[in-house]
Order: C-alpha cells, then structure tokens, then sequence
C-alpha cells in the first residue's frame, strides 16, 4: 500500500484504480480531472527513445515541461514566471503553451491579434512567424483561440504522430543556449505526453493538499515510460502557493516529503505574482522582494544546471 493509500485509509477512505493505474479515482476528493477530454494516447514513447531530431550533434535547446494531474495548482502562473526569471538570469528564454486554454497569452499579456500554435499547426504554418515578445526579453508562443472542431482535429493528429513536437521544435532554430519552457494541461493527455517525450526537465507542480498528494500514483505512471528512456529527464516536485503559516500546509509539505522520499521543493504564496499576472504584467518586475520571488530565483538557478545534472 502507497503511503497516499496509507494517508486516505486513515480517513476511512478507499481507492481504487485500473490495473495499469492510469484511471484511479478518489472516491474521497471525487473523479480527478483527468485531461481536457483528449484520451491519453496509447502510443507511448519506448524505454530507449529520445523524440528530439535524430542526429545527435545537432545543438538543441534544453526542455522544461511543466505538468500536474489537477488543476488549479497554478502550473501557467508559474510557467510564466520562471520565463522572466530564467531571462533575467541570463538564459534566452521562449515560453510554450500546449494547453488549449490558452492561459499564457492572458498572462503575458500579448497580442490576440497573431494566431496560436493550434492553427498554425493545422495550416501547416512556421511556428517562428508567431512568436512574440514576452516579459524581460523572452519570447512567448501562444496556444491561441482554437474552436472545437479545430482542437478535435489537432488532438487526432497528435495521437497519431507522436514525434509531432519534436518535429516542430526542430523548426524554430533553437540552440543549446536556449531554454524552452512548456505549459501543458492538468492530466495524462496527448499535450502532456508530447511535452514529456522531448523533456530534460520536468517540473511537477502541486500545492500543499490532500487533492495534489492523492494523484502522486497517477503520476507515478504518467512518467514512468518516459523514466525508462535512455537519456530520462530529471524530475523536480514543487509545491506551488505554500502558506507556512497554515500548519495544514506544513503538515501536508512533511505528507509530501515521505511519500517523495525527499523533500520537494516550494514556492510560497503571493498575492502581487497573482495580480500582476491577471493584469499581463511581470510579476517579478518590482523592486519589492518576497519569499516567492526568492524562491522563484533559487528555481531558476536550479534549472540553469547542464542538462546532465539539471
């Protein structure tokens, strides 16, 4: 029994899951969200495959995929704050949106005149033509406003074509010297699988609940094909939002630590990184430090590391 079995079983609780693991619900906390309707495709990277271009020599940027099996841990929020850190610690940044929400846009707060990645990719378009300018000098490319059938028909696509993002990031001409940083929706999907089948490092994002701690065995399968790949990516959790004045809070970062064997990492909660962001500022555009800004700092600082010990 998991320790996040452990932990529900003292409130009385079950759960119960699929053989695979992949579908497990909480009857506790009800149905997790699972993804944005996209079944979780059934191709799955092989143990051994790396799905950047093949040839080996060829400079490549490092990949930060972001990802979470809930929703509302503030994985965008924090997508787009680690873009401006990362630039104004010297790394040519571009942020990625794979979520058809398209939150980054609203975050970065550029233009909704270009179009996204979505129908630019149906169109068969260069995604370079549709970058734009993000905060401290990055560069954003938007998901951008799909319509239904036009999110349908990409998701069939991307199940069927599992080198999809790879093959475009190939286009973009990036270097070793750049960062790409990827947002994806809650859940195991096809957004999430295709950011994680090209990753160095992914960043997991929770906050300090019961609800986030409950979906580590979901995530344990949502990552194990791409652990077992050649070259895996490191793995970092971070509990995003935390209020150390809230000894839940505490109690559930300690719930964390024992399951993880370690302990993850944390960003503390901000008011001013949550309002900046609804207004399309840079949250860390401001002469006033505070304890998530710092730890946002130490982040990137921390994923700045080589790729082979990032």
């Amino acid at each position: 029994m998991s320790f996040t079995d452990e932990l529900l079983v003292l409130f009385g609780k079950n759960v119960t899951r699929d053989a695979q693991g992949l579908n497990a619900r909480l009857h506790f906390f009800g149905s997790i969200p699972v993804d944005d309707g996209t079944p979780f495709p059934s191709q799955i990277p092989s143990a051994n495959e790396h799905t950047l271009p093949v040839d080996a020599v060829t400079p490549r940027p490092k990949v930060v995929a972001l990802v979470s099996v809930n929703g509302g841990v503030g994985r965008s929020t924090l997508a787009t704050a680690l873009s401006s850190g990362l630039q104004r610690q010297g790394e040519t940044v571009v942020a990625l949106d794979l979520d058809p929400q398209n939150a980054l846009r609203h975050h970065f707060g550029v233009s909704a005149g270009l179009p996204g990645i979505g129908r630019t990719s149906l169109q068969n378009a260069q995604w370079k033509l549709i970058q734009q300018a993000g905060f401290a000098g990055c560069q954003v490319i938007p998901f951008g406003d799909t319509d239904t059938q036009q999110r349908e028909n990409l998701q069939r696509w991307l199940k069927r074509d599992s080198n999809w993002l790879a093959q475009r990031v190939s286009t973009l001409g990036l270097t070793e010297r750049h960062t790409l940083i990827i947002d994806t929706p809650a859940g195991n999907n096809v957004y999430s699988q295709q950011a994680l089948s090209v990753a160095d490092v992914v960043v997991v994002v929770a906050q300090a609940d019961a609800a986030s701690l409950g979906t580590l065995d979901q995530l344990d399968a949502m990552l194990a094909p791409h652990l077992e790949r050649e070259y895996p990516p490191r793995v970092h959790f971070v509990i995003n939002q935390l209020d150390d004045s809230n000894a839940f809070n505490l109690d559930m970062v300690e719930a964390f630590t024992q399951r993880l064997e370690r302990a993850p990492l944390e960003v503390h909660r901000d008011m001013a990184i949550s309002e900046a962001l609804a207004f399309g500022t840079d949250p860390l555009d401001s002469r006033v430090m505070s304890l998530a800004t710092d730890d946002i700092n130490d982040l990137c600082r921390l994923l700045k590391a080589p790729k082979n010990c990032a």
